[in-house]
């Protein structure tokens, strides 16, 4: 029995890292996201793409290690359905306007909310 308890604090850990790691990831692509208005560097593009990229990954394992733990719940799974579709609908707003820098920066900040509330309900009480 102990030795399931230590596999699941280990994963409350993991969850707690993957939330943080998130945050700061959305929270740099945001900005990131902000300063590629006035830049056209390749590379910082690319950066913004792999932040994005990480950011979305590390979502995902948070949401299936959130159902390994507690179950498939009707209001977990609207609230990372939820999550799941800011993110998609702003990856379909910058690929189907290329000059909608205005409705992505209100995503953007959106998605840093989502990820505050993340690492809130992944710190073990």
């Amino acid at each position: 029995m102990s030795r399931i308890l230590n596999i699941l604090n280990v994963f409350s850990n993991i969850s707690i890292i993957f939330a943080s790691a998130g945050l700061v990831l959305a929270t740099s692509s945001f900005i990131s996201g902000l300063q590629l208005v006035k830049a056209a560097n390749i590379s910082e593009r690319k950066i913004h793409r792999f932040n994005g990229f990480t950011t979305l990954c590390l979502f995902v394992i948070l949401a299936v290690m959130s159902f390994i733990r507690t179950g498939i719940g009707f209001w977990s799974l609207i609230g990372w359905i939820s999550g799941l579709c800011v993110f998609l609908l702003k990856i379909w707003i910058v690929r189907k306007r290329r000059r909608a820098f205005k409705y992505v920066s209100w995503l953007g900040a959106t998605l840093i909310l989502i990820w505050l509330f993340l690492v809130y309900i992944h710190i073990p009480v």
